[in-house]
């Protein structure tokens, strides 16, 4: 066993065993079926009804990332890393339904933080609540038993990068100047 597992493992040890109740379990399920996708949708919705064109770009720019992280994940990426899901070898604790594909990178926090991340263009003030979010969601799958820390850590990071990329192609354009009139 490298080095780089045994830390991953035990890292995924500590947050997979922080306590447990059937309360907290049910919060931090609703919070991981959030990540996946509908709640950043359901967000990206209501800035476009809400936010006029501001709002509508933000919600453009956010869900297409999310879209293009999550199908690029859960197709390609994991079917050529294919690695075992940390129940499948026994450790720790799992919690609901136990997922059938492969556990790297996690699609979950990929797709949150590529949302959060093309969001913060447009929000900047909200920047820390955003990745504090997608960050969460992270943290849920290792608590849920369903992906080591390496796996929502390269999530994050594939999440982000389709996050910037949206941001340089969908980002809020500057106002042209004005004209002076004399």
């Amino acid at each position: 066993m490298t080095k780089r597992t045994t830390l991953d493992r035990q890292l995924y040890d500590a947050v997979n065993s922080l306590p447990h109740t059937p309360y907290l379990d049910e919060q931090i399920t609703l919070l991981s079926d959030l990540g996946k996708g509908v709640g950043w949708v359901a967000g990206a919705t209501w800035l476009a009804l809400r936010g006029g064109g501001h709002g509508r770009r933000a919600a453009i720019a956010s869900a297409a990332a999310m879209m293009v992280a999550i199908v690029l994940v859960q197709g390609p990426i994991k079917r050529t890393v294919r690695r075992r899901r940390p129940f499948f070898d026994g450790v720790g604790r799992v919690v609901g339904t136990r997922p059938t594909d492969a556990s790297f990178p996690s699609g979950h926090t990929a797709g949150s933080f590529a949302a959060a991340v093309a969001l913060t263009t447009f929000y900047p003030r909200d920047a820390p609540l955003l990745l504090g979010v997608a960050s969460a969601v992270g943290a849920s799958r290792v608590y849920l038993g369903h992906h080591f820390p390496s796996d929502v850590l390269v999530g994050a990071g594939i999440g982000a990068g389709l996050g910037l990329l949206a941001r340089s192609l969908l980002g809020p354009r500057p106002k042209p100047p004005a004209l002076e009139t004399r």
